[in-house]
């Protein structure tokens, strides 16, 4: 399964608009920092302070079972925010 995550990215006036972001999909439950990651991306921005700017990440998981995955971003060292993302069983027709 190959889902794409949108992340938007603001950088306060006064800040120096230069970080990186860090994108870890784990199972439900699982600890952003636990190892190995189901998926994992590291990407480099800059933005004009009081702007935005955006990166589109794309995972490669392996999905054993329905359930929830949490993309756990951050910008630099700061806290860690959950993105749920949940794959349900097909739908007979």
């Amino acid at each position: 399964m190959s889902p794409h995550l949108v992340v938007l990215i603001y950088c306060p006036a006064g800040e120096s608009g230069d970080g990186i972001l860090q994108v870890v999909f784990q199972p439900f439950g699982v600890a952003p920092d636990a190892t190995p990651p189901m998926a994992q991306n590291v990407s480099p921005f800059r933005v004009e302070p009081g702007k935005f700017t955006y990166r589109l990440v794309r995972a490669e998981l392996a999905v054993e079972r329905y359930g929830q995955i949490i993309a756990h971003c951050r910008v630099g060292q700061g806290p860690w925010m959950a993105v749920p993302f949940t794959v349900l069983a097909p739908v007979a027709s």
